[in-house]
């Protein structure tokens, strides 16, 4: 069957399921749909007017999705990626960069390693790839007299450069034409690959540079490039996702997919535009904060990140711990880097025992290929690791310590958990949530993060959370259920009032005064409803001072509480009785 045929073929079965009620959505990866997804989702348009159309997209933060592809919006990565830098303290990036370095003694230039990464990953995994774009580059280049005098090799080395040296997940072409924004990333990743280079390959990396953002028109050039931009995902997915993020630990909070390494923190401001552009161009977009592919899951994250609050305290716990621990290193040398790794993660996830543990790092050790890697495993370096974690799990003095310092992070990175659950229900989009995260979810990369989730369990919690006011939900903080019953109750505010959460509903932000007023991050939706969480409460100590919230005119309600102001509200007494808040102006 031809192309075309095999799409309506495919498309006519899935779309006459959906309109017989049989399945409400489905996930589809379709060749046309990678080589051309603008085309492609006009193609499903015309299939489905009416239905929700999401990309599962990941976007660099200087990157916004096309504006004039006709879908929903992507399926939440980035709004992942900004809402996590929220609960992190951006002005201790250079104190936990030192920290990390101290510890480690690994190199600080993420840069670098990136690109080193990237260009070891070429050369092992998509060897193959290069080859083949190579020939294609030489065929064409060949048949013209211009440049039949480059060599196989400089056009090799020019390709897996700039492979290499691409910043974002990959490029686009409508019609052939490369559009502005991917102009300047291809010119800025050619510029990076030439100085990689020796001189020698100028006129090869001249070559590719024309190959690359010329409007391709001769058959060998539209294929070159469809290849080529579908292989740059597959570089960063394997280079940064599963590579970078195990081998750069600085605070693993940020090393999520969808986010970058080397952002730690958010200011206010840059938060609203990221929210005021969604109301704007994907009112309808999803709001994800855990997915299948995430390296931990949100509340781990919410949590990891409380330690930007507190870097003396994370600098003292951790040369402590490695003093308590280093008979359990057997007289072998210390892998400062998986230690450091260790013990954010047995933080992040306290409790965590032995096996998942041991699991999880097995995996990492691995993703970070300094030692030991999938295809060559070490046995030797893995018992190592393997007996050390065993060891320090049964070190009474290890273990009180750790508990201690873990308890300092439980209620703050818990407050950091509803106020980012409470901003995604709230936030212009739609909420989505991962299996089992109704609940504190403390799970890490797969296959720990999909373990079986105890349906029953929240069943009867959410049933009996039916009539629950603010204090039935914080009478059992440990069990999870002020985050089923924060979502229960803004979930039926959703369906009451449908209108205030739709393309309609203006976004604001909403501003505090006075000494603590960064500690706020509020905004207003439609001016029906006002969103207002906590930040860096770790640090707050809930000492407000003279901070103060002003409301527009009007009476407000809280909806998970039933407490009203007019005027205006101290944090201490909006947060009194639940930790993030949720008003309502009334009629």
């Amino acid at each position: 069957m031809e192309r075309d045929e095999v799409f309506n073929d495919l498309h006519g079965r899935l779309k006459a399921a959906i309109d017989a009620g049989e399945i409400q959505g489905v996930r589809i990866d379709h060749p046309d749909g990678l080589r051309n997804p603008a085309a492609y989702c006009r193609k499903l348009r015309t299939l489905f007017p009416d239905g929700r159309i999401y990309l599962e997209k990941i976007l660099d933060s200087s990157e916004k999705l096309r504006a004039g592809w006709p879908v929903d919006g992507t399926t939440g990565y980035d709004f992942l990626a900004a809402v996590n830098r929220v609960w992190m303290d951006a002005e201790k990036a250079d104190v936990m960069a030192g920290i990390y370095s101290e510890f480690t003694a690994h190199p600080l230039d993420l840069n670098r390693i990136v690109r080193e990464t990237k260009g070891r990953i070429i050369e092992e995994i998509f060897s193959a790839d290069i080859e083949r774009l190579t020939e294609m580059a030489c065929r064409r280049a060949w048949a013209s007299w211009q440049s039949r005098d480059l060599g196989r090799r400089q056009l090799r080395q020019a390709i897996a450069a700039v492979t290499g040296s691409l910043a974002v997940y990959r490029t686009y072409r409508e019609k052939g034409a490369v559009e502005e924004d991917d102009r300047r990333r291809l010119e800025a990743a050619v510029a990076s690959a030439q100085s990689l280079l020796e001189p020698g390959t100028r006129a090869a990396m001249q070559y590719v540079e024309r190959l690359l953002l010329e409007e391709a028109v001769d058959p060998v050039a539209v294929e070159f490039i469809a290849r080529w931009q579908q292989l740059t995902p597959a570089v960063t997915a394997k280079g940064v996702e599963d590579t970078i993020y195990y081998c750069y630990d600085r605070l693993v909070s940020c090393n999520e997919v969808g986010a970058q390494v080397a952002l730690l923190g958010i200011a206010a401001e840059k938060f609203h535009e990221f929210c005021h552009h969604l109301s704007v161009h994907w009112p309808h977009t999803l709001l994800a904060t855990s997915t299948h592919d995430s390296k931990r899951s949100e509340d781990v994250r919410t949590r990891i990140s409380v330690i930007t609050e507190m870097p003396d305290a994370w600098r003292a716990a951790i040369t402590e711990w490695a003093r308590i621990n280093r008979p359990a290193w057997n007289s072998r040398a210390p892998d400062r880097h998986a230690e450091y790794l260790l013990y954010q993660t047995l933080v992040g996830a306290h409790p965590l025992g032995f096996d998942r543990a041991w699991e999880y790092m097995r995996k990492a050790c691995r993703e970070a290929k300094i030692h030991t890697t999938w295809h060559r495993p070490s046995v030797e370096y893995e018992d190592t690791i393997r007996e050390f974690i065993a060891a320090i799990l049964v070190n009474p003095e290890f273990t009180e310590s750790l508990n201690a310092f873990a308890q300092l992070l439980v209620r703050p990175g818990r407050i950091n958990s509803l106020a980012q659950t409470l901003i995604k229900l709230t936030a212009p989009g739609v909420p989505d949530f991962y299996q089992g995260s109704e609940l504190w979810d403390l799970s890490l990369v797969d296959p720990d993060n999909r373990r079986p989730v105890d349906y029953a369990a929240r069943t009867a919690m959410l049933a009996g959370l039916a009539e629950a006011v603010a204090p039935d939900a914080t009478s059992e903080w440990d069990s999870g259920r002020p985050k089923l019953w924060l979502i229960a109750r803004v979930l039926q505010l959703r369906r009451e009032h449908p209108e205030w959460f739709d393309a309609a509903s203006s976004y604001a932000p909403m501003a505090a005064r006075g000494a603590r007023a960064s500690h706020i991050l509020g905004y207003s939706r439609g001016g029906m409803m006002l969103t207002l969480v906590q930040r860096f409460t770790a640090l707050l100590g809930d000492d407000w001072r003279d901070t103060f919230v002003p409301l527009p005119a009007g009476v407000w309600q809280d909806w998970l509480t039933k407490r009203q102001w007019i005027g205006g509200v101290a944090p201490h007494d909006l947060f009194q009785a639940f930790p993030v808040a949720l008003l309502v102006k009334q009629p």
